[in-house]
């Protein structure tokens, strides 16, 4: 952790943006803006870690994508790679945005990438965390399973934590991040049990979209970026890491050690630090967003 970071200087907040009510987080009000996009069934709550690790200069930005947290759910169909981006662009342009850096985990990751490529021109830097487009369908499908059988609802915290210590992408979380990370899934009913803060549906759909081809993306993308890869992972594999060293113009690939594809709770502190020196290396003042 930095000695000054951005995380004691949290908000969240609301906008309407390509037709969505969007929920945000932010820590931070720093002039170099970076935009944080979360995996599939996750929330902006989960990137503490980042917040934690990055200096007074920064602004981060953890966006609900739509049907996940508290921002807007939507109907099947509407769940491809393409839709997440609309989302992402409509929100940069609406928060008046000029330039940013983008931060993307698993479903995130390919948000970021396509936005990239479709945008070139405002997007100063990228860390990518285990990039899922061509995603096995094997994993695709176990993480599939896990979200058709999980319990909707816990009756405490405790019941949580407990379940959370048997998901396949989470075995290698220490208590601590179980924790904090449920403190962002979950949400209290009326009746004051715990249920998670994204809809089943909409995970499910997203993951079965995410074997899909993303090489013109992938070739389109001018902005410097880093890849970290868990250095175990089942859905960043070595033959996708081999082409993208090929065709990914001017990227680095980075294996974080002791994780798998939950790179950011397997091993936050070397994910954090890789992706503070990604960020410090390329990010420059031409990603100040305008006075409010």
């Amino acid at each position: 952790m930095t000695q000054a970071s951005i995380l004691d200087h949290h908000a969240d907040g609301f906008v309407q943006a390509n037709g969505l009510r969007l929920h945000y987080e932010q820590w931070g009000d720093g002039p170099r803006v970076v935009i944080a996009l979360h995996g599939t069934s996750l929330h902006g709550k989960v990137w503490y870690w980042l917040a934690e690790a990055l200096g007074p200069e920064y602004r981060l930005i953890g966006l609900d994508q739509r049907s996940h947290g508290d921002s807007q759910r939507v109907g099947t169909g509407q769940y491809g790679v393409e839709h997440y981006c609309d989302d992402l662009a409509a929100f940069i342009d609406r928060m008046g945005y000029e330039r940013v850096s983008l931060v993307g985990s698993s479903l995130g990751s390919r948000v970021a990438l396509l936005y990239a490529a479709r945008h070139p021109e405002r997007v100063d830097t990228m860390a990518l965390l285990d990039l899922s487009f061509e995603m096995p369908t094997a994993a695709s499908e176990h993480m599939v399973q896990a979200h058709i059988t999980r319990p909707r609802e816990f009756a405490d915290i405790e019941e949580a934590v407990a379940f959370s210590k048997t998901l396949p992408q989470r075995l290698r979380f220490t208590d601590e991040v179980h924790r904090r990370t449920l403190a962002g899934d979950l949400r209290a009913t009326p009746s004051g049990r715990l249920e998670w803060r994204y809809e089943r549906d909409a995970a499910i759909e997203t993951l079965r979209c995410a074997a899909r081809d993303m090489w013109d993306a992938v070739r389109a993308v001018r902005a410097p970026t880093v890849i970290l890869r868990g250095a175990d992972s089942d859905v960043l594999i070595a033959s996708t890491v081999e082409r993208l060293q090929q065709e990914f113009q001017g990227v680095r690939i980075v294996d974080v050690p002791n994780a798998g594809h939950s790179i950011w709770g397997d091993n936050p502190a070397f994910t954090a630090k890789a992706v503070v020196d990604a960020l410090d290396r390329h990010s420059t003042a031409s990603a100040i967003a305008p006075a409010a």
